[in-house]
């Protein structure tokens, strides 16, 4: 999957490239390596780090998810559970399609 990644207000350290790879690692397993691309941007504003991730997957799905917390692991993982949210409810989707025919 490919990953394009943006800092606003932060510098995007190989730690922090690190640490968005393990979180989206969960999701390209979840969607069976049906993900096509992401793009995630980490925003730090005072005391909060925001991270906006937004997830390509086929059949033109767009899954998007939003976390701001004090650390950017938690914001991370508050995004990309909201996105694997979204990609359980797609991936029922394609079962009961593939099913019916």
């Amino acid at each position: 999957m490919r990953l394009e990644l943006t800092g606003r207000h932060v510098e995007i350290t190989p730690a922090l490239r690190r640490l968005v790879d393990r979180k989206l690692a969960k999701l390209e397993r979840l969607l069976n390596d049906h993900a096509v691309s992401a793009q995630a941007v980490l925003t730090k504003e005072r005391y909060r780090h925001r991270a906006d991730i937004t997830l390509h997957a086929r059949g033109e799905r767009f899954l998007h998810g939003v976390g701001a917390k004090a650390t950017w692991a938690t914001s991370l993982t508050e995004a990309v559970g909201k996105i694997a949210h979204q990609a359980k409810k797609v991936k029922g989707k394609w079962r009961a399609q593939k099913r019916r025919g």
